[in-house]
């Protein structure tokens, strides 16, 4: 170290050159990734409306809750599982739903979970039953899209997974300004759009039937813990895990239970033998340190409750699932009173009927209009409901009354009915100007046939307007998959193309 004339010490010219380009190198090392920082944060949201985007609403729902809450967590299974409402009035609790995706793993939710668990809490744990969400997987890709918006959420993300999100980083910063400078936006479609989401946190996506034309044997109950054996599995450090978070939180005043998801009976593999599930369910209550609510037995439910997968349910399913862990939890409180019985629980809805209206199906809701079609011949147009019809949540249209054929839907036929699900019957061939308009729960309209030439529509270039003029915005026209194509294709038809969805009829499902 040299000295100059008044006796201060510096560091010699060449230890100085080195620091000033050793702090050069670093500054350029770095620059890339504060540039990915700087777009992933700087940028408008990309995703913060898409399926995954919901995940920040959740979590500040979870954060604002202050009042002691049931708190379900999970993934899709629970999205698409529970009917928050209703626990919330058989329980007198606050819910929030706090399940969303499985590729985000069971071990972010959580995580996300932690810092808002209050004393007086009940947390239900009901992941699904694979391999990805009995473990500790993380998916820092799509957690850096459920983030996005919500950046805040990252404090209570587990720093073990910290290197995963900044090696996913790149990949989003680049996606995000990709779409900011497109203006698109990330494929957001049918029931997998963040506006199906309600206050709780459930998904309300209308889900009349079982939509999946096949369905595979996907769930093997075969988990099973063994601490001794030398071998630390997936499962075994996702049950560790699930322990330690029990303890955490009976250490904030809260109570955990595990229960199960809803489980397609159609979709359990052959080794899942009575015995072998009894081993099963004994194996998991003996590892928790916390208690199983569920008798697994009662969420292996019929493929008719299901809706596109073996975990997410429809309509009538939701209830059931519902029903079945509400009487779970009110034993665990010491209550003997029964949500439902057996007998009032809804059937499985099963899968949409080939022969929507069944021929010459009575007419006992439709308020029907005489007219002639152009070659003369007798017919009936709808022209509304009777009071028995405005009280339907469902309404199959018949194909005939009286021995005539019912054609066509004259403007407002559903007004200020409480339908959410029409099934249009196979001679409907006219479907005019505001035809659904007035009809505000109207969710669901089911269209039998594969050639959009079969039903006539009015287009943008018309000057009544299109059909669903005055309708519910929730509402989605369900066409043939095998003439999805044609219909948004179509000159008429193409105008309706945003709130068109495909779907398979049971005819064309296959065993």
């Amino acid at each position: 170290m040299s000295e100059n004339n008044n006796g201060i010490q510096r560091e010699p010219r060449s230890k100085r050159g080195f620091i000033i380009i050793f702090l050069c190198l670093f500054l350029i090392f770095m620059l890339p990734f504060v540039s990915v920082a700087v777009i992933a944060l700087a940028l408008p949201a990309a995703y913060e409306d898409t399926f995954v985007g919901e995940l920040g609403d959740k979590y500040d729902l979870l954060a604002e809750t202050d009042e002691p809450k049931i708190v379900v967590v999970g993934g899709s299974s629970v999205a698409f599982g529970i009917d928050s409402a209703m626990i919330e009035e058989e329980l007198g609790m606050k819910v929030v739903n706090f399940g969303l995706y499985a590729n985000l793993g069971t071990k972010l939710m959580i995580d996300l979970s932690r810092t808002n668990v209050n004393e007086g809490d009940i947390i239900v744990l009901a992941p699904e039953m694979n391999d990805q969400t009995l473990s500790l997987y993380f998916n820092a890709e799509t957690t850096m899209q459920a983030i996005d918006g919500s950046f805040g959420m990252l404090k209570d993300i587990d720093s073990d997974n910290y290197e995963a999100l900044v090696g996913a980083s790149w990949k989003f910063a680049s996606d995000k300004l990709g779409y900011t400078l497109s203006g698109d936006a990330p494929e957001n479609s049918g029931a997998y759009r963040k506006e199906w989401f309600n206050e709780y946190g459930d998904n309300t996506y209308d889900r009349p039937y079982n939509t999946m034309t096949t369905i595979a044997k996907t769930i093997t109950l075969d988990y099973s813990y063994d601490s001794d054996d030398g071998v630390t599995t997936e499962y075994e450090q996702f049950i560790d895990y699930v322990n330690e978070y029990v303890e955490y939180c009976t250490d904030k005043g809260a109570t955990v239970y595990f229960s199960f998801p809803p489980m397609n009976e159609a979709a359990m593999t052959d080794y899942n033998t009575a015995e072998n599930i009894s081993a099963f369910y004994d194996d998991l209550r003996a590892a928790l340190h916390c208690r199983v609510i569920s008798d697994v037995s009662d969420y292996i439910m019929d493929e008719g409750y299901f809706f596109d997968s073996e975990f997410h349910l429809n309509n009538s399913g939701v209830t059931v699932r519902t029903v079945r862990l509400i009487d779970d939890i009110k034993r665990e409180m010491g209550r003997t009173d029964v949500t439902m019985r057996a007998d009032e629980l809804p059937e499985p809805s099963g899968y949409a009927p080939a022969d929507f209206a069944g021929g010459d199906g009575e007419n006992l809701y439709f308020v029907l209009e005489a007219a002639k079609n152009g070659a003369g011949q007798d017919v009936w147009y709808i022209v509304g409901l009777n009071d028995a019809g405005k009280e339907q949540v469902s309404l199959s249209i018949p194909n005939n009354s009286d021995g005539i054929p019912i054609v066509g839907i004259r403007p407002n036929a559903f007004a200020g009915a409480e339908v959410r699900t029409l099934m249009v019957g196979e001679n409907i061939s006219d479907i005019m100007y505001s035809a659904f308009g007035g009809a505000e729960s109207l969710a669901s309209v089911y269209i039998p046939k594969s050639d959009p030439n079969d039903i006539t529509i009015p287009n943008n270039s018309g000057p009544d307007g299109l059909a669903t003029k005055g309708a519910s915005e929730a509402l989605r026209i369900y066409v043939p998959a095998d003439g999805y194509e044609s219909y948004t294709g179509d000159y008429f038809w193409g105008d309706y193309e945003e709130i068109l969805v495909s779907y398979v009829k049971s005819e064309n499902r296959e065993s």
